[in-house]
């Protein structure tokens, strides 16, 4: 029976980091926008500002979780490989 490389909780894991990844580059866009609407001004309103690092924060973030399930699911995959099977003698019985 071969296990899979990435257990079920982990894929709820890789889901979530994607979702945190798609609004984080959402909210970095929406961030570029307002700079850009605001450019006008001496000063970048400090919304603007939060909301960049609140995105770029939230990008590693989703990055991060998307290498550590990488990074387990390889693991998972190199030592499943690594496993030997041993199988017992067969018996030669005469009847």
């Amino acid at each position: 029976m071969k296990q899979e490389s990435l257990p079920r909780p982990y894929k709820l894991w890789l889901i979530a980091s994607l979702i945190i990844l798609v609004g984080s580059l959402v909210l970095l866009a929406g961030a570029v926008v307002a700079a850009f609407i605001t450019f006008y001004d001496k000063l970048t309103p400090t919304w603007v500002i939060a909301l960049g690092a609140l995105a770029v924060f939230g990008i590693v973030l989703g990055f991060g979780g998307l290498i550590a399930m990488m990074g387990i699911a390889g693991w998972r995959s190199f030592r499943e490989a690594r496993r030997v099977q041993v199988l017992p003698p067969e018996s030669k019985t005469t009847l």
